[in-house]
């Protein structure tokens, strides 16, 4: 039972120190990690930058846009002029 436990602890032990190396490419430090994550932020602030103009063009382009407001009928063909009266 001893040697279960201590072979698991050392198991474990051994294991979690390969879980902070996730996510890094072979050849990467802390210092390129940081320049990475820097670099994503700088694209993704761009991005928000880029969806704000694309936003304001697009209510600009809709206050340009006048769509005529006339009543219409659709089903104006299909009626008669006059609607019977109901014969109850």
């Amino acid at each position: 039972m001893r040697t279960f436990v201590v072979s698991t602890f050392t198991l474990l032990l051994l294991t979690s120190v390969a879980f902070p190396q996730q996510g890094r490419e072979p050849g990467e430090n802390a210092n390129t990690w940081v320049d990475k994550q820097d670099a994503g932020a700088a694209r993704a602030a761009l991005e928000r930058e880029k969806q704000k103009e694309l936003d304001a063009q697009y209510k600009a382009a809709l206050g340009r846009a006048k769509v005529p407001v006339a009543p219409s009928d659709p089903w104006a063909d299909v009626r008669s002029v006059k609607t019977p009266a109901s014969g109850r």
